[in-house]
């Protein structure tokens, strides 16, 4: 782990788009490197889905499958919170930090709706395109966009700072393991690669540093499967420009 000398607290991963990362002794990481993942992810999905042609049956089946992949992790992020951390937090704390887990658990509540809804709209896209439910879709995934990231900015200012006052870092180590159990390495192989794509190669370094070895496998061996399947989904963004590209062939 990577310390500060002066404090002993190790140095906090910073990464684009995190809103904070609240000084103490827990390096929440992998924390950081989801709400990334989610940030990311979330914001190709807004700008692929407008520009992916209606006929490309393929890429419609290959964006709600990429789908499914963020879904669940998601949900998996939100659940562990859910029914693991804010828990065990909620036995240490003060009123007013009882007051912002009660926050996270109604912020989560706002965004399900939302998802289901761009849930339903890739799995009608993956079945028969059209543009009336492509622009019902384009709208949840706009509308989801603000209310997720401010949800992850509020974890990352005030949730993660009761982390770090009240919990020990062997707390943190078992919050992970537990979390951990509930993938499966089958779900891991799948979702590991998911986490660290689009960093930068300063941050995937930074990253990389504080990773299991497990952990570093399991996105080797899955990433060839993962870069197809993220290839395909979201073949007409190009992430520098977003411009539409030509159709793959069949």
């Amino acid at each position: 782990m990577t310390t500060h000398p002066a404090t002993t607290f190790p140095i906090q991963l910073r990464l684009p788009g995190q809103a904070a990362a609240p000084n103490g002794p827990i390096d929440p990481f992998m924390m950081y490197v989801l709400h990334h993942a989610f940030r990311r992810d979330l914001a190709d999905f807004a700008a692929a889905v407008p520009r992916t042609k209606l006929d490309d049956a393929g890429t419609w089946r290959a964006l709600a499958d990429r789908w499914t992949m963020f879904a669940t992790a998601l949900h998996h992020h939100h659940n562990g919170e859910d029914v693991e951390l804010w828990p065990l937090l909620e036995e240490r704390c003060d009123d007013a930090e009882k007051r912002v887990l009660e926050a996270m658990d109604a912020e989560h509540d706002q965004i399900d709706p939302i998802l289901e809804e761009c849930d339903a709209g890739f799995t009608t896209m993956a079945a028969h395109a059209d543009e009336q439910t492509r622009s019902e879709l384009v709208d949840a995934l706009v509308r989801a966009q603000p209310i997720l990231g401010e949800h992850l900015a509020h974890e990352e200012t005030d949730a993660i700072a009761i982390v770090q006052r009240r919990m020990t870092m062997h707390d943190w180590e078992e919050f992970e393991a537990k979390m951990g159990k509930q993938s499966g390495l089958g779900e891991m192989l799948k979702m590991s690669p998911m986490m660290v794509k689009g960093l930068s190669d300063a941050d995937r370094q930074a990253v990389f540093a504080r990773l299991p070895g497990i952990l570093k496998l399991l996105i080797k061996l899955g990433g060839p499967r993962f870069r197809r399947l993220d290839g395909r989904a979201f073949y007409y963004l190009d992430r520098r420009a977003h411009v539409v590209r030509p159709r793959p062939v069949a």
